[in-house]
């Protein structure tokens, strides 16, 4: 039996992906996404959670694979030939002194290999847009959202009362 989301394919009883899955890829791939906004982007919610595990799914990686194996051999082009490009133009930029270009192209290869993400796939809304009415809203929102998310730990405060202690009298005062 199929795993939840996961059709079967009726012909070579291969398995398949649902849309949400597929539109996942496309835009995780062709989209020029991150994870999450791919998943976002195919309707998922709590789309950071999801991401992650569709992209640990067995299925969805070895569609993913596949959509890679197609670009390859479409265009000719891979991530490991683009890395390697990359190092290669930066090493000759750094050699030539061309220390902007050097910098663009360790820039880039360090994108495609994940190791640093593009400023845009993290800033959805331009702040310098808003004005400080929305800002405020916003940050209230994001404080709501947080503040839903988490659970109190703080122990509750019992009230200690004061003990009462006699007074007696003391065996070092000075005998009279």
């Amino acid at each position: 039996m199929p795993k939840v989301g996961i059709k079967e394919d009726k012909v070579h009883g291969n398995r398949r992906l649902n849309p949400k899955q597929q539109k996942f890829l496309e835009n995780y791939l062709h989209g020029d996404m991150t994870q999450t906004a791919a998943a976002r982007e195919a309707g998922y919610s709590n789309a950071n959670v999801r991401a992650v595990q569709l992209l640990n799914n067995p299925t969805v990686k070895e569609r993913l694979e596949e959509m890679r194996q197609e670009l390859e051999s479409k265009y000719g082009v891979s991530v490991t030939k683009s890395v390697r490009d990359m190092q290669l133009l930066r090493n000759e930029a750094w050699a030539a002194g061309n220390f902007s270009a050097a910098i663009k192209a360790e820039e880039l290869r360090l994108k495609v290999t994940g190791l640093m993400v593009a400023r845009s796939h993290v800033t959805h809304e331009n702040v310098d847009s808003l004005t400080r009415d929305q800002i405020v809203e916003q940050l209230q929102e994001f404080m709501d959202r947080a503040k839903n998310r988490m659970k109190d730990v703080t122990p509750a405060e019992i009230p200690i009362e004061a003990e009462q202690i006699p007074v007696t009298a003391d065996s070092e005062t000075p005998a009279e």
